[in-house]
């Protein structure tokens, strides 16, 4: 055999087959992605992507160019000859919380199937603790047994190229060396630690990394809502606490929390797992409930700034995806609001750079707008939840003289203060004191002053 697995298979062009699939290209392995959805591949093979991830199309390009990467709908063709087939196919939740391992399970069985003498099967989707032992009965195959292990992503959406080529490490499990090893040559080009361990705590790395961030996700949240009773700012806080090397300043971004694919799906699977074990996790719920209440807050924030009437109030939301760099709006902090806004009464108009599509089927009663300033046009209210750069960097002068109310509620933190202060917005943002301008102006002060800023620039 090659020093690399060479070649390949990939089962699943979803969001963490795709990005394996194609990083792995990139690297010199010759790599089979195999996806039974042709209106996919069909996709693919044009050039494209269905998902928005920054440098992921470039790199499709190139390898379908090179040859690196070849599209396939049949298992047999895909898995002949491979030396790895790795298993990337989604784990949805079911109504419990529990992760559906259906698609694992059939993927697996027809990996199985089509092995060859020095076939290894790992496993990349995030699956509990305890999956790959449970599976390992359905990899006996004509008297051998087909070695199993498994290697979790750790992939952040808007990052997943850059968080692929250059991981904090590389964790691969199983109770066969020879196959783990193999495997770990796959990522031998990294510049990474490569930890190798048993299965079931790879599972639990996987899953506990994700619930630790959740955690600090929602312990800032917490820290944010004591920062408004008590007048301190949540920012000073926090660089405060994450300035102390034990516990880093990531994650420690008070606002609307977390949302996406993964921390909603993997906190409530990983409380699930220790149910069933009979553990009370008691930490896991409380980082849900906090999360959830971070944007009833939120909601709260609006009301009371618009003095309780939100009915017929014209709302603006800047962004819909759960975070910027990705079109995902799954558990996005953008929907709950939204829909919390009009069963209130409000009239909500929206925009986000990507991720209007995915939006559209979940707000069938909202105004979407390509446009941010036409999106602020006769506001009340104008609410930043997802926090884009261009949102960020809005001519807030222009925006001042659009308005209704000048009115901004910072759902992430994110905006400068002072500036919109000067230009005579109030400023809303969470664990921080309200700011407000020093003179009461009419609605359309905001635009003479804004003038006046600029000229005196």
């Amino acid at each position: 055999m090659s020093e690399r697995p060479n070649p390949l298979c990939v089962v699943g062009a979803g969001y963490v087959g795709l990005v394996s699939a194609v990083c792995l290209a990139d690297s010199g392995v010759d790599v089979r992605l195999l996806d039974i959805d042709t209106t996919r591949l069909a996709v693919l093979r044009k050039g494209g992507t269905p998902i928005h991830e920054p440098l992921l199309n470039e790199l499709l390009a190139s390898v379908l160019g090179s040859g690196r990467l070849t599209l396939c709908d049949d298992g047999a063709v895909a898995m002949r000859g491979a030396e790895v087939i790795m298993v990337a196919v989604g784990t949805p939740p079911l109504a419990d919380g529990r992760a559906d391992l259906t698609q694992v399970r059939a993927a697996v069985t027809e990996a199985v199937r089509h092995a060859g003498l020095d076939t290894v099967i790992v496993i990349k989707s995030t699956v509990p603790p305890g999956t790959t032992e449970s599976l390992r009965s359905l990899c006996r195959h004509k008297g051998r047994q087909i070695p199993l292990a498994v290697c979790p992503e750790f992939l952040a959406e808007g990052s997943a190229v850059r968080d692929f080529r250059q991981p904090p490490q590389v964790v691969i499990g199983g109770d066969d060396k020879g196959a783990c090893e193999r495997v770990s040559q796959l990522f031998g080009h990294l510049d990474t630690p490569i930890r190798i361990t048993d299965a079931t705590s790879a599972e639990l790395v996987k899953y506990g990394v994700n619930a630790f961030l959740a955690l600090k996700i929602s312990f800032i949240n917490e820290i944010a809502q004591l920062c408004e009773f008590t007048g301190a700012d949540v920012s000073s806080v926090a660089d405060g606490i994450g300035s102390d090397d034990r516990i880093g300043r990531a994650f420690l971004g008070a606002g609307l929390g977390f949302g996406g694919s993964c921390f909603p799906k993997d906190v409530r699977a990983l409380n699930q797992v220790a149910s069933y074990h009979g553990q009370s996790f008691q930490l896991l719920r409380a980082a849900v409930e906090v999360n959830q209440h971070a944007r009833s807050r939120f909601v709260a924030k609006i009301q009371r700034a618009l003095n309780g009437k939100l009915a017929k109030r014209r709302i603006a939301v800047l962004g819909l995806a759960f975070k910027p760099g990705t079109d995902d709006v799954r558990q996005a902090a953008s929907i709950d609001v939204i829909r919390h806004l009009e069963d209130l009464g409000a009239s909500v108009v929206v925009t986000d750079p990507v991720a209007g599509a995915n939006a559209r089927p979940l707000l069938p009663n909202t105004e979407f707008v390509d446009d941010p300033y036409d999106c602020v046009k006769s506001a009340d209210a104008v609410l930043l939840v997802t926090e884009w750069p261009d949102y960020v960097k809005l001519d807030w002068s222009r925006v001042a003289g659009l308005v209704r109310r000048q009115i901004v509620v910072d759902g992430r933190n994110c905006l400068d203060s002072d500036s919109l202060v000067e230009l005579g917005f109030t400023y809303i943002a969470v664990g921080r004191p309200i700011r407000k301008p020093t003179t009461v102006k009419s609605a359309h002060s905001g635009a003479r002053r804004a003038a006046d800023v600029l000229a005196m620039r």
